[in-house]
């Protein structure tokens, strides 16, 4: 699956159908907003989407649920919340910078991680929002994320994707041959298609993080040979002291997926050679799964890859006005 395959638009109920269908998620939220809401309490659902976390927040206790989303289905939200007898929610459409509120909260709840976490590109809203609006002591819904990114040592992948390599129906495609070898896509990997031990990435912690990291980087030592033919990237999310919401390969699938980072080529993982893993997430200006950059190495080897190059290379290759 490639991120083309994804809808991305807010306004479609599909997506806010996939994603309440994604129980995991749901549920997981749920229980944490039991735990962590206090009777009377002050609660910002931000990119509140069908309101389904408003209402669970209500339900919970909250005095007050602030609901905001830049998107038109806010008005849903609002219909959706009113025809369920929930009178204590107020609607915003705005988002981060546009928002006004005359008071502070005691909770801020998002769902705003995207796959990987940083491709929906909301974080630094959210971090703008808990500045203007958190009360001091309050809490962050999650509270804190951790990265990993896995080693994929399954060929298959990489015969898949060097498809273009190998002629079909007799023709040269060269030109496009390295783009899909050098291009993200979501995957719904098995454990057992990635070595046993994970690389970690970092956590971050959402109540004094400052700014969205601009790369990841990790270290594990091998304990046996293997060939890589692919990274992939996963995280946890904690919600509560005793939920958390995971999404790696070994844990029951989520909508989020993995994201796979292919290598152009295989790389040999030496058992005992330090092996460091960075992976740069786009620029939150960026759109879609453009300006992703990853890369693997050890004391004898590395790659380097950029999710930019196949479509600067193409670039290059074309004249304006008529081709010839």
């Amino acid at each position: 699956m490639t991120f083309t395959d994804y809808p991305m638009s807010y306004a479609d109920v599909v997506v806010h159908k996939l994603m309440l269908q994604d129980v995991i998620r749901t549920e997981a939220y749920e229980t944490a907003l039991q735990q962590v809401v206090r009777p009377g309490s002050k609660v910002l659902d931000f990119g509140c989407g069908t309101g389904v976390l408003s209402i669970f927040a209500s339900r919970a206790g909250a005095a007050e649920v602030y609901a905001i989303d830049r998107s038109v289905f806010i008005q849903l939200a609002q219909t959706i919340a009113r025809r369920n007898k929930i009178e204590n929610i107020r609607f915003y459409h705005d988002d981060h910078e546009s928002l006004e509120l005359d008071t502070k909260v005691d909770l801020i709840v998002s769902e705003w991680m995207g796959h990987f976490l940083f491709y929906e590109a909301m974080l630094a809203p959210l971090l703008s929002v808990r500045d203007r609006f958190l009360a001091e002591g309050g809490l962050m819904v999650p509270g804190q994320v951790s990265l990993f990114a896995g080693l994929v040592c399954d060929d298959y992948f990489h015969e898949d994707l060097s498809y273009f390599h190998q002629r079909p129906y007799d023709i040269d495609f060269t030109d496009i041959a390295e783009v899909p070898l050098r291009q993200i896509e979501l995957e719904n990997l098995l454990p057992e298609q990635i070595l046993t031990t994970a690389v970690p990435l970092g956590t971050l912690d959402l109540h004094t993080l400052k700014a969205p990291p601009t790369e990841l980087v990790g270290q594990i030592v091998p304990t046996q040979d293997a060939t890589v033919y692919a990274l992939c990237g996963w995280f946890e999310a904690q919600l509560s002291p005793t939920v958390t919401l995971r999404t790696g390969p070994s844990d029951p699938p989520t909508h989020w997926n993995q994201i796979l980072f292919p290598l152009p080529e295989p790389f040999s993982v030496r058992r005992g050679h330090e092996l460091t893993v960075r992976i740069s997430p786009p620029k939150e200006s960026d759109v879609g799964d453009l300006g992703w950059r990853w890369s693997i190495e050890d004391d004898a080897q590395q790659i380097r890859i950029t999710d930019l190059d196949h479509l600067e290379r193409l670039d290059q290759n074309l004249v304006k006005g008529r081709l010839r």
